[in-house]
């Protein structure tokens, strides 16, 4: 309690760690090491940080967390502190979480160009919020070294030493050390520089010489390393007096010249300025804004010393955020004795808009400055580029801008007013630049200024690492933003200069002003006699408007000022609040504040308290700061009055971005008010202990020995006083070890303080501090300044908050003396605490009792009188005590009343006598038998009201309390009206409020019955003594029947002397909140209910300078101010949703909700429960969470986990797919590293879940999953004659394998579609790449046939196993974690593999390769095997695709020969890997128009080279070369036809349509016959979708028969789908439009029925059809048509029909080759459209194609239709294609017509480009889970489209494929056994993002009374859910035939168990209606005031609800409500009878 307790020795935490690492020695003492503590919050625990010579420890309560060691930097630790710095904070709109979007371009990414993902909105630009991040800062002598807790580390160069620094509200204030002053040497005068040289800016000279003065490398102006500042023009910029000084003096190493304070609020930003405010008459030379003169801003004077620096914002006047921080600086002047308290403001830059107090919003996108990394961490920050572009400044022509510039800025103010804001910008824009365009966005440039200054350019670091960042822009990693917890703070400011030491550079930001634009302020200049608070009014409007571009609109002349600091960035503003000379307060014999030698021990701090809220100053707040210093005689006491002031409209508006609506903003101005000396005080300390604050004073008591006080300078305090004497040990056993301890040590384990103590230190949590003694040892020592009761705390914390003049405090002083002064049996009771508090609120009545109505009443307990006095009984003895002790203790607490159990009911009715004669001696025996039964000892009355008037007179009486009443008597407004009989009016009217805002918890416990914590007798007794009838404990009143009556408790017969004026009582009743619960919810009208901010008095100040009230109130009385702003906002005709979003807006969480009374619940539930059903799809996730329906929250994480799923298959009849138990002992795990089995593993059976559910009907999906699997035996057919023998059987069957393997090798790429994305592999083993099976089963016989598995390696059949490769990498899930370089190179085999190489592929194009390391792309590209450098070239590619990325474009280029220099030597490489390179460059920039890229691809399509007839011919630039050129040229101009930008003059169209349709020479016809299909292609892809018809006429096949002989017949198929691509609105499903496109001479034969022969003239048309049916199918890709499916199936029968014709000559069997090419074609064109359908009317068509096997069936042929399997089956039937430009790209590439005619041909097209289907895949099967399962199941769903009718939507059964995300407008489910579920496309973007991103619509399980509309039919849901689930059922039944539980129905017995036994709903805590049941029927039971006050509420409620609406009660039901009310009848009648 008020009392001292010495908690042990303290000694830092890291001291044993630093001890044993020999780095301190053995017995060190306190000079050894510096020892820092730091508690932030109550919460928070305690760090510390001990620095030594060399190193720093950060620990953290009490365990060493972080050691730094510094030897190797050879410079001594300066000082180490923690801090916070400001940090920026994304908040999305939409809450979809991608933390690893930024860091996974960390390793790849040291490009020119940004990395953005192609397919991401351009306009989601994210929220930000300020937030903060903690770090620990080490000072070395030239380094400053931060760690952020969070993991990142910053190294930042000082330019010069640092004396000391202090934590700030953002960053550090670090002072320069300012060294012994040195002769300067004697240095010639520097020239000027010349007008046209280099710059005309003169400061670019001196920042240069600046640099080299400062130790940084000489680098030349205009070098791309150093960026000059550029010329203002119209203003000739000042040369600061210190940089001039420091010009003179280049060659001195001292830095004097330079002003002593810093802020440090970035690492990665220079240090900005710390300025004050100077008062000035020159107005010639200052600026004006609004018509107001303006003070300027100088450096703080170097003399000035900082003694204290606000942490945080000291005052908070108001919780909204729109307070600027109050922070204060203190400063001491050594040279004039002066003591400086400053007002300190953080300036913030805005734009020019918000510098002219422009209303217009403005809508400029943020710019994220980037990193700062030095050259130890690449990839990181970004640079300016070498080439000087349109915001460089050409030096010829800065006289001539000058002179230009200077009419147009001479201006009047009103013309410019007149001119708008974009107007200005782009003015000041132009005039700065001449080759700005304010039509074109500039770009975003770079500097590397701030990292060469921050960065010692030593041997120690790689040079080149700068060449690099200057001629490249880095793309931004994760690592800055990730340490920061989020991106660092933007800098959104016009020509942000923040100028470092290191050189002078400037920043260019987007939507910034280009140029040499200074920060700075102008203040207004004010007389001498101008008065503080209008001189801080001011000030504050002026930071507010402040911009850095103010002196833009001053005159030339206005600006010549030598004293300027123009040339630094102002970040800190700092405003005198008063001096205070300390001549007349220092010590005798003292005559300045520092001696000329200062004493090492000497003590220099400042302590800042800010007294609490004071409710009768609300536009004030006092603020304390005490200064201790060694030369001072005592400690100094200023006082500080805190107003609060609203700050302009037009500063508001500028603040919150121009918005009108904007709310005001509002700043804490300190006034200065006294100072004073504290007598007998030697140092201080401030502490806290909860929501009390005091000040404990090392002062000595009467007798002169040193003692601790308790004091505060606020209000009116008791005197404490505390001695020491001895403390305790730090620990027992630490005696053995210290031998001082041991000699010292007493009994008690304590030692006695050594000489007096010395100093307070280490302020800690709940009131701990240090005492330092004289010996330098600290003694933990706390004193507790609260109460330890919980409710004694609160009830003095609404007491000191609304009693005015700090009265609370005063009574808490008083609470202290009587709870030390109570006896010791008393302070033994549990209740002390209660007891004391009573007694205080007595003192206030009793010195106004009239003692002659004083009546003595006897019957109460006795338990306590020996206390008051009273002659002890003698025949007392201690088992009657004991057995008074226990009663009394059991009737503290009413649960723990063990008489009142049945087992001992028995006793009440007994004697004590009868139990305990036999075993009393006889001589009590007598005495026994006087006493009355148990029952009425048990029974008598409490006292407490008695002792508690007893003590309160004895404190009265005593010396303190004289004392007390005298600061009564002086508070008092006059003699006749004392202070204290209006404090206790108000008391009880606060205490009641109160205890009426307790009642509406259900967790706080009900006091009625018991002694401790009730408040209604005490309040019954006030009201007695006040005179309020009906607050008094008369019979029947409002405390006597809640708990206050009469025969429970004994009160006092008195009353206060009639000449004491009583105040009249505020209401008629005690208002009852309950009672007003039952009037509002039951007549649906709103009553207001009084508040505790009814007896605040309002200030006569201005409402919005005084402190929010609101605020306050809801801070002790949250649940009131709740419910009441609920109830006078509700509108009863608003609605139920009105209703829920008022409830959230009101501040009822739902914790608060959940334990609200029943009353006050009713309506907010029926509400919740009304809204449940069908919750509007744009509310939040907090919204959903509170009415129930988390199932709709898209910001939760997905409950089902595909660790947890093994419970799917629960109940499954089906086995197949059942995961096998699998052991994960270590044993067991480690023999797995190396092998796997092929079982199915946890994280794939959720999507066999999936895909059984979309596939429940038959097995066609094992079928397809057999078809496709290599590594299962491949079956075949073989006929064969009875007559031959066995071998020639063999023999054939060995032949037949041969073509059978063909098919197997096939098989891969179809099985990649099957599994695809279906895998998270387990990060500890090892990844199978399986192989082939070689094995055929033979049928009919059925034997099994093995071919020769040495003539099918790997290394004869790489395509195979490379397609197996990328199968096993497609398998991995987009979703899986851990992907990165650290589980590839786990995997990496010892020596290069294809299967391997082609994992590379499939990762890359999941997107898993963005994690991967430089190191590693170079390890596998270095040995040059063709098929990894194939796959990690197309997968980096891949997942870089549209990011224009600078090192996968190196990596690519190296492997291409065109794009290496001229004259370069030939590449040793593989015509494959250059074919990846050009495809590669084409991915990397996808959609960009790249022209340089555009250049290459084209010049390789027409590229002809004259063969030498001596050298063999070109084996590189193939047609498939040529095919990737012209997908690459289309991939970077894709869908571009119309718009091609910078590419008109490369006549791009002319020359592809010369190469494509135009004739060639013959000397190169076939060469340029090689680039016929990649020039097509081209041209399709540029050209897609745009309806060009001119194009479209050129591309399509020749008008003539004759002209078919020129080309080539497969192109007719390209051309024809070139021609319909470009067209493609005009793509129509019917013959006609087939005949429509067909060449006239082929109409007849339309349908194919016709063609019964096969003839090589027939080629064309076969390939034009073929080309036809493609785009049709390519039109309605993966839409499910069945119509056409049905159309192109005809066509497919027909052209299986005609492949089987027979070809006997050469002629027809060249249309054979082209009959069955256009037969896979259309095969794969058909499961294009019914992709991931699974449709069988297709399927049966593909296994017949899968079973031909013979030397006539090519690879190729296989490949198809095994793909066509694999799309039909695509993803499990998960997924689906899209119809987007680059989905159909990717399409055209992988499904390119001309297929390999064998496994290792790639001649006409890479066989690694058929992998692109991945790029055209789209997750859109919708997936419906129970929330509480996780369980996917099968549910009706409707879906709203834009061409359905609203009242006809599509019905579907989930899993299913959905239509074209773009068309829906929104997905309702229908399945009444579950909520409604909606996910609203249109209305709510964030339903879109979270379908694309999970595919899941979680629901919840309707309860069976919610069901079904009667209790009959939910009682058979009930039964039906049961016997569904019988094992749930059975384990809980039970439980209902408990007594409390029987009367349950069973659709109630529903609510409570799930149906599912996986049900998540058996750990869900929250309530259900049938809690809510049970409760009211223990209300209808009840006897109390209280509780039948809760149930009346509920029936007002009901009454009134079915008074109105459709009078059903949702939440209790009508038959529950009418049970209830039939009880309490029947109670009535009984009670009545």
């Amino acid at each position: 309690m008020a009392a001292l307790h010495s908690i042990g020795v303290r000694k830092p935490a890291a001291l044993p760690y630093l001890i044993a690492e020999a780095i301190l020695p053995a017995d060190p003492t306190e000079r050894d090491y510096v020892w820092e503590t730091y508690h932030e919050s109550p919460e928070a625990p305690e760090d510390e940080v001990v620095t030594t010579e060399y190193h720093a420890v950060w620990a953290r309560g009490g365990v060493v967390r972080k050691v730094f060691n510094f030897t190797i930097e050879k410079e001594r630790v300066v000082q180490a502190l923690l801090t916070w710095f400001p940090t920026e904070e994304a908040v999305s709109a939409a809450s979809t979480n991608t933390p690893d979007a930024a860091s996974s371009w960390n390793h790849l990414t040291q490009g020119t160009q940004p990395a953005t993902d192609p397919n991401s909105p351009a306009d989601q630009t994210p929220r930000t919020v300020e937030g903060r991040s903690r770090a620990l800062v080490v000072i070395l002598k030239s380094q400053a070294h931060l760690f952020f807790l969070s993991g990142a580390t910053h190294v930042v160069n000082l330019p010069f030493e640092v004396e000391k620094a202090f934590p700030a509200a953002r960053g550090l204030l670090l002072q320069r050390k300012i060294a012994p002053p040195q002769p300067v040497p004697a240095s010639p005068q520097m020239p000027s520089v010349p007008p046209n040289s280099f710059l005309s800016n003169p400061q670019s000279f001196l920042s240069q010489n600046l640099s080299q003065s400062l130790g940084q490398p000489f680098r030349r102006q205009g070098s791309s390393l150093g960026p000059s500042r550029l010329s203002l023009g119209a203003k000739q910029v000042q040369t600061p007096w210190y940089l001039e000084e420091l010009a003179r003096g280049s060659t001195a190493s001292h830095t004097e010249g330079l002003p002593r304070l810093y802020s440090f609020t970035d690492p990665l930003a220079e240090l900005g300025l710390v300025v004050h405010v100077v008062p000035g008459n020159d107005r010639g030379s200052l600026l004006t804004v609004n018509g107001s003169g303006h003070r300027k801003l100088e450096a703080v004077d170097k003399a000035e010393e900082i003694v204290y620096v606000s942490p945080q914002n000291e005052v908070l006047f108001d919780r909204s955020g729109n307070d600027k921080p109050l922070l204060l600086v203190v400063t001491a002047n050594y040279e004039t004795n002066v003591f400086t308290i400053w007002s300190a403001a953080y300036l913030e830059p805005k734009s020019i808009s918000h510098s002219r107090k422009h209303h217009a919003s403005q809508s400029n996108s943020k710019s994220r400055r980037r990193s700062s990394y030095g050259p130890t961490a690449p990839g990181t920050g970004a640079t300016t580029p070498a080439i000087r572009g349109h915001d460089r400044v050409r030096e010829s022509l800065g006289d001539a801008r000058s002179k230009t510039q200077t009419s147009s800025f001479q201006k009047n103010t009103q013309t410019r007013e007149r001119l708008s804001d974009q107007a200005m910008e782009d003015a000041l824009a132009s005039r700065l630049n001449p080759d700005f365009d304010p039509t074109r966005q500039q770009k975003e440039s770079r500097r590397v200024s701030s990292l060469l200054s921050r960065t010692e350019l030593s041997t120690s670091f790689d040079k080149t690492a700068f060449q690099d960042m200057a001629t490249q822009r880095h793309s931004l990693g994760g690592s800055f933003s990730a340490s920061f917890g989020a991106s660092q703070r933007s800098r959104l400011s016009l020509g942000n200069d923040r100028t470092s030491f290191g050189g002078f550079s400037q920043h260019r930001h987007r939507a910034s002003t280009p140029g040499s634009i200074t920060s700075r302020i102008s203040l207004s200049n004010v007389s001498m006699d101008d008065t503080f608070d209008e001189t801080m009014d001011d000030t504050f409007d002026t930071i507010e408007d402040y911009d850095e571009l103010d002196d833009l609109f001053a005159p030339l002349e206005a600006n010549i000022d030598h004293g300027s600091i123009g040339g630094l960035r102002k970040e800190l503003v700092m405003t005198e609040v008063t001096r205070i000379p300390v001549q007349q307060h220092l010590q005798a014999g003292r005559f300045a504040l520092r001696d000329l030698a200062p004493s090492s021990n000497a003590i220099v701090k400042a302590v800042l308290s800010t007294a609490p809220f004071n409710s009768a100053t609300l536009h004030e707040r006092k603020t304390y700061l005490y200064l201790i210093h060694s030369s001072l005689r005592h400690p100094l006491e200023c006082e500080l009055a805190i107003t609060r002031k609203r700050l302009s409209p037009s500063a508001a508006a500028s603040q919150s971005g121009g918005s009108n609506s904007a709310p005001p903003r509002y700043a804490c101005v300190p006034r200065f008010v006294q100072v004073k000396e504290l007598d007998d005080c030697q140092d201080l300390i401030k502490l806290g202990d909860g929501h009390v604050e005091r000040l404990v004073c090392l002062a000595s008591d009467n007798a002169g020995a040193p003692c601790l006080s308790v004091s505060a300078g606020w209000g009116t305090h008791l005197p404490s006083k505390f001695n020491m004497d001895t403390a305790r040990l730090f620990s027992p056993y630490a005696i053995l070890q210290d031998e001082q301890s041991r000699a010292t040590a007493g009994l008690k384990r304590t030692i006695a303080l050594s000489k007096p103590p010395q100093r307070l230190l280490s302020a800690g949590p709940n009131a701990s501090f240090d005492v330092v003694d004289g010996e330098g040892q600290r003694h933990q020592t706390q004193i507790r300044l609260q109460p330890a009761d919980t409710l004694v705390a609160d009830l003095f914390r609404v007491l000191r908050t609304i009693l005015p003049n700090y009265a609370g405090d005063l009574l808490l002083d008083i609470w202290w003396d009587i709870r030390k002064g109570l006896s010791k049996q008393q302070a033994s009771l549990a209740n002390a605490d209660w007891l004391a508090f009573v007694a205080t609120l007595f003192t206030l009545a009793t010195p106004f009792i009239d003692e002659r109505t004083r009546k003595h009443i006897q019957g109460g307990r006795s338990g306590l009188r020996r206390k008051t006095g009273r002659p002890k009984n003698h025949g007392e003895d201690a088992e009657s005590t004991a057995w008074r002790l226990m009663c009394n203790r059991q009737s503290t607490t009413p649960h723990a009343k063990t008489w009142e159990s049945a087992p001992w009911q028995w006793v009440q009715h007994s004697k004590l006598a009868s139990v305990s004669t036999s075993m009393s001696p006889p001589s009590k025996r007598n005495s026994l038998d006087q006493l009355p039964p148990i029952s009425k000892q048990i029974a008598c009355k409490e006292d407490l009201l008695i002792t508690s008037a007893e003590l309160a007179r004895q404190f009265n009486q005593s010396a303190m309390g004289k004392v007390a009443s005298g600061h009564w008597q002086r508070l008092s407004p006059s003699e006749k009206q004392d202070l204290r009989i209006s404090t206790l009016s108000e008391a009880v009217v606060i205490l009641h409020l109160f205890r009426e805002e307790l009642k509406l918890s259900v967790l706080t416990s009900d006091v009625s019955t018991s002694k401790v914590g009730n408040l209604a007798p005490v309040l019954a007794q006030l009201g007695h003594w006040l005179r309020w009838d009906l607050w008094g404990r008369r019979h029947g009143g409002y405390y006597d029947l809640d708990g206050a009556s009469a025969e429970d408790w004994t009160y006092e017969e008195s009353s206060i002397l009639h000449s004491v004026k009583l105040h009249a009582q505020p209401w008629e009743a005690p208002p009852s909140i309950l009672e007003w619960i039952s009037t509002v919810a039951g007549a649906q009208a709103y009553v207001p209910f009084p508040t505790l901010a009814t007896l605040v008095r309002k200030s006569k100040a201005s409402p919005h300078s005084s402190v929010n009230i609101d605020e306050v109130i809801s801070g002790v009385t949250p649940r009131t101010v709740a419910l009441q702003k609920f109830f006078r906002d509700l509108d009863a005709n608003a609605g139920p949703r009105k209703a829920v979003e008022l409830i959230e807006q009101c501040g009822l969480s739902t914790q608060m909700l959940s334990t609200l009374p029943e009353s006050a619940q009713a309506p907010l539930m029926e509400a919740i429960t009304r809204c449940q059903a069908n919750p509007p799809a744009t509310w939040s996730g907090s919204l959903l969470r509170l009415i129930g329906r988390e199932d709709l929250d898209l910001t939760l994480a997905p409950i089902h986990d595909s660790t947890q799923e093994s419970h799917l298959y629960s109940g499954s009849a089906d086995t197949s797919l059942q995961p096998a138990p699998a052991a994960r002992d270590i044993h067991t795990i480690c023999e797995n590293a190396e092998r796997s089995d092929g079982l199915i593993s946890m994280a794939e059976s959720d999507r066999h879940a999936v895909t059984r559910l979309i596939f429940r009907e038959d097995r066609r999906y094992m079928e397809a999953h057999a078809l496709v699997e290599p590594m299962k035996p491949s079956i075949a057919f073989y006929g064969y004659d009875q007559r031959v023998d066995d071998a020639a059987i063999l023999e054939g069957q060995k032949i037949l394998v041969q073509w059978v393997m063909v098919r197997t090798l096939a098989l891969p790429v179809g099985s990649s579609m099957l599994k695809f994305s279906s895998k998270k592999p387990l990060l500890t083993e090892k990844f199978l790449l399986a192989g082939f099976s070689t094995s055929c089963i033979m049928k009919p016989m059925g034997n099994v046939v093995t071919a020769d598995r040495t003539t099918y390696s790997e290394e004869k059949f790489f395509w195979a196993f490379f397609n197996q490769g990328v199968s096993a990498g497609l398998s991995i899930s987009r979703d899986a974690q851990g992907i990165d370089t650290s589980w590839i190179m786990y995997n990496k085999p010892a020596e290069v593999s294809n299967r391997h190489a082609g994992l590379l592929l499939g990762l890359g194009l999941n997107g898993h390769l963005k994690t991967i390391a430089k190191w590693l792309s170079f390890k596998y590209l270095t040995p040059k095997h063709t098929m990894t450098s194939v796959g990690l070239l197309l997968g980096l590619s891949a997942s870089y695709m549209g990011t224009m990325d600078t090192l996968v474009t190196r990596l690519l280029s190296v492997h291409v020969t065109r794009m290496l220099p001229p004259g370069a030597a030939e590449l040793n490489l593989s015509p494959y890997t250059q074919t990846t390179g050009l495809m590669g460059i084409g991915l990397l920039y996808y959609n960009t128009q790249h022209r340089r890229m555009s250049e290459v691809m084209l010049s390789e399509i027409e590229h002809v080279d004259e063969p030498d007839p001596s050298e063999p011919p070109d084996g590189l630039r193939d047609e498939a070369y040529r095919l990737a050129a012209g997908f690459a040229l289309g991939f970077i101009n894709i869908g571009k036809g119309r718009d091609l930008l910078g590419l008109h003059d490369m006549r791009i169209v002319e020359r592809l349509l010369s190469v494509a349709v135009a004739p060639k020479p013959v000397n190169v016809v076939h060469i340029l016959d090689q680039a016929t299909a990649g020039a097509v292609i081209a041209i399709t892809l540029i050209f897609m979708k745009t309806h060009d018809e001119a194009v479209a006429r050129k591309i399509d096949v020749p008008d003539t028969l004759p002209q078919f002989d020129y080309v080539r017949p497969d192109i007719f198929l390209l051309r024809t789908l070139a021609k319909h691509l470009i067209m493609w609105n005009n793509i129509h499903v019917d013959n006609a439009w087939i005949i429509k496109n067909l060449p006239r001479e082929y109409h007849e034969h339309h349908n194919l029925r016709n063609i019964n022969r096969l003839r090589s003239e027939q080629m064309p048309f076969f390939n034009i059809l073929a080309g036809l049916l493609w785009s049709i199918s390519l039109k309605h890709a993966g839409t499910g048509d069945v119509q056409v499916r049905d159309f192109l199936i005809r066509y497919l029968d027909q052209f299986m029909r005609i492949s089987r014709l027979p070809a006997l000559h050469y002629d027809s069997r060249l249309a054979q080759n082209t009959v069955r090419n256009c037969q896979d074609l259309l095969a794969l064109a058909v499961a294009t459209v019914m992709a991931g359908t699974g449709d069988l009317e297709l399927f049966r068509r593909l296994r017949s194609l899968h079973a031909q096997v013979g030397p006539d069936i090519a690879y190729g042929s296989h490949l198809a239709s095994h793909m066509a399997v694999g799309v039909l089956f695509l993803g499990g039937g998960t997924y689906t294609f899209s119809t987007s430009n680059k989905a159909l790209a990717a399409l055209l590439c992988a499904f390119y017509p001309i297929f390999p005619t064998d496994v290792q041909d790639s001649r006409a097209h890479l066989q690694a480009f058929r992998h692109f289907w991945v790029l055209a895949a789209e997750p859109r099967c919708l997936v419906v889970r129970d929330v509480d399962t996780g369980k996917a199941f099968a549910a009706p769903i409707l879906v709203h489209t834009r061409s359905t009718t609203p009242d006809a939507p599509l019905a579907m059964t989930t899993p299913c494929l959905l239509p074209d995300l773009t068309t829906i407008e929104r997905i309702e489910t229908a399945d009444p056994a579950y909520w409604p579920a909606t996910l609203a496309f249109t209305l709510n973007p964030a339903h879109l993002a979270h379908f694309r991103a999970s595919q899941t619509l979680n629901v919840r399980r309707r309860a069976p009374n919610d069901v079904a509309d009667t209790t009959f039919n939910g009682t058979l849901v009930a039964l039906n859910d049961a016997a569904a689930h019988r094992a749930a059922a059975s384990l809980w039944h039970w439980l209902f035939s408990l007594p409390s539980l029987a009367a349950f129905s069973k659709a109630d017995v529903g609510l409570i168990l799930p149906a599912d036994p996986h049900s998540s709903a058996f750990l869900d805590g929250a309530p259900t209606v049938v809690d809510h049941r049970l409760v009211l029927r223990r209300l209808a039971g009840s006897q109390r005031a209280r509780e039948l006050w809760e149930l009346r509420g509920v029936f007002e409620w009901a009454e009134g609800v079915a008074r109105g609406g459709d009078g059903r009660l949702r939440w209790l039901g009508r038959e529950v409500v009418e049970r209830l009310k039939a009880g309490v009848l029947e109670r009535g009648r009984a009670m009545g009878g």
